[in-house]
This record gives structure tokens, sequence and C-alpha cells, in this order.
């Protein structure tokens, strides 16, 4: 089960204010909890809470440990999506870049029709398939599909007529196939639901101890600080969840810029 309410609201935020919301609403929700705590069940049983002091930071201290490590091991792996994902846009760019340089080199007819063909596969992919990449359910677009299926046709008629080229050819076609396909894996690479809970169980657990201590100026703004730091960082893995949607998603320069100046379609 996928977040994707929770994403489709905040993902096109701009960066800035994912960071400040995510922050401000884990201190404010941190402070709102410790004071209710405080009241309905640390200040009735004082006494055996004090009993109980040094337990209760070991808890406190495990909860919060865990949460961290967590946080630590998930920023990873989406920092990994990311830089994967910003590496395929590059070698497609390249795939694309050479693939059009073989047809010039081939040149006729037939190689300049199939160099024009990708370049309208370029534009397709810019126009069409970026904004499909960004949605909650990223998809490759049909349209995309058909004219590289109607690419790989037309050049397999031109390796026919020229076998001594057919190696080239075929290798960045299948290679330029599988780099999309590679797109679309690191779109759909999201944070599991089952992370978002167990986070949430841990910090709400320490939002609770935090109760222990009497609400006052210095705690709130110890809380807060402590609380908006670990906010920020899930705040950070949320703008980097999905590649290709929001502020700091990757964008498809290389591949507008793979074949120099594309012409209107």
């Amino acid at each position: 089960m996928r977040v994707d309410w929770f994403m489709s609201v905040v993902g096109h935020w701009p960066d800035g204010l994912i960071l400040l919301a995510g922050a401000a609403t884990t201190a404010v929700t941190s402070i709102v909890v410790a004071s209710v705590a405080r009241r309905t069940i640390f200040m009735p049983a004082q006494d055996r809470i004090n009993e109980h002091a040094k337990l209760a930071d070991i808890v406190h201290s495990s909860l919060l440990a865990f949460a961290v490590f967590v946080l630590a091991l998930v920023l990873t792996d989406v920092r990994a999506n990311m830089g994967k994902a910003d590496d395929t846009v590059l070698r497609e760019a390249s795939t694309l870049s050479r693939l059009d340089r073989e047809l010039e080199l081939i040149g006729g007819a037939a190689a300049t029709a199939e160099r024009k063909r990708l370049r309208d596969y370029v534009s397709e992919i810019v126009t069409l398939e970026w904004p499909s990449l960004g949605k909650a359910g990223p998809a490759l677009s049909s349209d995309v599909t058909t004219t590289m299926t109607s690419l790989i046709v037309g050049v397999r008629a031109i390796v026919a007529a020229n076998p001594g080229t057919g190696g080239t050819l075929v290798a960045l076609l299948d290679k330029l196939d599988d780099l999309r396909q590679t797109r679309l894996e690191s779109a759909t690479r999201t944070v599991p639901a089952i992370f978002w809970w167990l986070i949430g169980v841990f910090l709400l657990g320490a939002m609770v101890l935090n109760g222990r201590h009497p609400i006052d100026k210095a705690s709130i703004s110890l809380i807060t600080l402590h609380m908006a730091a670990i906010g920020l960082v899930i705040a950070f893995i949320v703008v980097m969840d999905e590649p290709f949607r929001g502020e700091s998603s990757i964008h498809p320069t290389p591949i507008l810029h793979a074949l120099g100046h594309l012409p209107a379609r």
C-alpha cells in the first residue's frame, strides 16, 4: 500500500516549504503529545514514574535511536535511487546521441527518416512521458512506446540493407529500450507505507515519554529543537522519495539536448 494521497498533496510543493512543514509539524505534534501525556499519564503517577526514571530514560533513548537508525537507512536508499535515476537519464542521452551519429554515418533517405523519428521520440519523452513518470502511479507513455516500436522496425530495415552496421545499431537500440524501462523502475521505487507506520510508532512513543518532564519554556525549546531536526530528515526523505516529481526532480534536459536543437513538431 502506497501513501499516494500524501504524496499527491505535498509532492509538488517547493522543497523549502516541505522541509519547513516537516519540521514544524513534528515539533508542534511532539509538544502537544508531551503536554497531554504529562497531564494524563505522568502527573497522576508521578511517584511511580520517578521510581523508574532510569528505565524510562533507557526506553526513551532507545525509541529515538531506533527512529534515527531507520531514517538513516531509508534516506540512504532514496538518495541512491535518485542517483541511479539521474545516471540512467545521462546514459540514455548518450545512447540517443550515439544512435543518431551512427544513422548519420550511414546516410541515405531511410537513415534520414529514422533520425527524424528519433527526434520525434525525444520530443515525446519530454512532453508526454516525463509528466506521467511524476504521477502517483508512474507509467510509460503508450504514444512513446508506439514511436519506439516504429523506430525499431525502421532501424531493422536499415540493418537488413546494411549488414555491416547491424551490430552497433541493434545494440544501441536495445540499450535505449532498456534504459527507458530503468527510468520507470526508478520512478516506482517509493518508500513503503510500513516505513511511515514504523517511524510513527517510534516517534509517538518518544513524544509521550517527553511528558515525563515539566512542560515549561526550557523543555518546549529543547523538544522543539530535537523533534524539528527529526522532522527535517523525514521531510528530506519525502523530497527525494520520487525522483521525477517535485522541485528537486530529475529534469529531461540531457535527453532534450542529446540531439541538439529539436525541430518543432
